[in-house]
């Protein structure tokens, strides 16, 4: 018995085969929703998208690092004007309390408000955010400063923080955005002594001058906060320019990931229209080519009609 195909059986069944192959393909990349369902698709288009991906990954991760930088330093922001509001009501107490018609009582009345005040400073220098001490430079598991009575300047040091964090851009451009608190509030010479615009110190001058009943001590301190106050609005004027230069990176980085995005769907996404167009004339041409052969099959042969 000779079971050898007839030349025109392999041809059909090669046809129906590729036009079933073309239904495969075009089925999987609607479900999918991508072009490529394996590397032999398209060979020169799987770097393209490693690279695009990571890209994006790269994209991705950079605005998380400047969102939370962004929350930091925002708070920062927030801390430093509390802090200049505190300065500028210690300014008021001196000034209530350097008149000659305060008596003794009065101004330790009013020692007793600068205490609060230099509480809520000290309380400032301690501002965490999700847990960290941003003032607490590259050391953020603990606050810098504790408030300490005792002490000439009324705090005590806990750490002597370095301060080396930056935030880079999509560009790799460093973005500086910290500060210590002994940069803000502890301003000192080389040896570590206070110098003008130290408000640790200025507040507690005026503590210590309106617990003593001192008028000129608390005139002394008037000036000594007047100069502090200035000092922790230029530390702030520091942490507003670092909000712009995040945000301008963040508005980048967006720019850049739906670039990446865009071009990434123009190698990886199906064209919906087109494979849809495909897949319906794959079926149409499979169910024409069954039907045709299915009468050929039907039609009558030599062995038939001998038979």
């Amino acid at each position: 018995m000779d079971l050898t195909i007839r030349a025109s059986n392999q041809q059909f069944l090669a046809s129906l085969q590729s036009t079933q192959l073309q239904m495969q393909t075009a089925q999987a990349q609607l479900s999918s929703g991508y072009r490529l369902q394996q590397v032999s698709d398209d060979p020169s288009a799987v770097d393209q998208i490693y690279e695009l991906e990571t890209q994006i990954a790269f994209n991705q991760q950079t605005q998380t690092n400047l969102t939370s930088a962004q929350s930091e330093v925002s708070s920062a922001d927030s801390a430093l004007q509390s802090a200049v509001q505190v300065m500028q009501s210690a300014i008021s107490l001196a000034a209530q309390g350097a008149t000659s018609t305060s008596t003794a009582q009065d101004r330790a009345n009013l020692a007793v408000e600068a205490q609060g005040l230099q509480q809520t400073l000290v309380s400032l220098s301690q501002t965490q955010v999700n847990g960290s001490y941003i003032f607490s430079g590259d050391d953020n598991t603990q606050p810098s400063y504790a408030l300490n009575p005792a002490a000439s300047d009324g705090v005590t040091q806990l750490i002597s923080p370095t301060n080396t964090r930056v935030i880079q851009d999509v560009n790799g451009t460093a973005i500086a955005t910290a500060r210590t608190a002994t940069q803000i509030f502890d301003a000192q010479d080389a040896s570590g002594n206070p110098v003008a615009g130290n408000a640790f110190a200025a507040i507690n001058s005026l503590v210590t001058a309106l617990q003593s009943n001192n008028q000129a001590g608390i005139a002394a301190a008037s000036d000594s906060l007047t100069a502090a106050s200035q000092y922790v609005s230029g530390q702030q004027a520091f942490y507003g320019e670092a909000e712009d230069r995040i945000t301008t990176a963040a508005q980048l980085a967006q720019q850049f990931l739906v670039q990446d995005q865009s071009s990434l769907g123009q190698v990886q996404d199906a064209n919906v229209a087109q494979a849809s167009l495909e897949l319906t004339q794959s079926q149409t041409q499979e169910q024409a080519a069954l039907s045709v052969e299915a009468k050929i099959q039907q039609q009558p042969n030599l062995f038939s009609m001998l038979g």
